[in-house]
């Protein structure tokens, strides 16, 4: 069997001289190859390195993905521990201390000093897995700091001075003392 170029040359559609300058250009792209050591990159290296680009950059996302939630993990142990460590013991009392959780109100049986902290900003309520814990105030700062919304109630002494400061229609009445609410 003869070679294509002897065929289209048998059939007229190219002459010698065409045939020689295709062999010739042809050890030309031949000696470049070996000279660089570049291949030229076909269609399935090409569809190869895409493939690979794509799997490295999925392999980003879920790596961000779980590092995103140890970080949540680690916060929501960190919020157990400080609470562990924070958490008033010998709080419960005959006052009702009622504030509003989940668009409820809810409340807390506490002793008057601790009715007072809480009503002074001096301590906090916190909540945890559905579970009420009173908090001194440095700790419910250290608490909103890593997520707020553990934080229940928490009284800022400034806002009510501010607010009691204003013009007050009342002002000149005085508070009973034995007044619960």
């Amino acid at each position: 069997m003869a070679s294509l170029q002897d065929q289209l040359m048998n059939s007229g559609l190219i002459n010698k001289q065409k045939a020689k300058q295709a062999q010739t250009e042809k050890r030309r792209q031949a000696k470049q190859k070996k000279k660089k050591g570049s291949v030229a990159v076909s269609d399935v290296q090409k569809a190869v390195q895409e493939q690979a680009q794509l799997q490295k950059q999925k392999d980003l996302e879920n790596n961000q993905q779980t590092q995103q939630e140890l970080a949540a993990r680690a916060a929501h142990g960190k919020l157990i521990q400080m609470i562990a460590q924070h958490c008033e013991k010998d709080y419960q009392g005959e006052l009702d201390y009622h504030f509003t959780y989940d668009n409820k109100v809810k409340r807390i049986a506490v002793t008057p000093n601790i009715q007072q902290g809480l009503i002074k900003g001096s301590f906090a309520i916190c909540v945890l897995n559905d579970e009420f814990y009173l908090i001194n105030k440095e700790a419910a700062e250290k608490l909103r700091a890593i997520d707020e919304s553990v934080l229940v109630a928490l009284h800022d002494q400034t806002q009510n001075e501010a607010a009691s400061e204003e013009d007050d229609p009342y002002a000149e009445f005085a508070i009973p003392d034995d007044l619960m609410w």
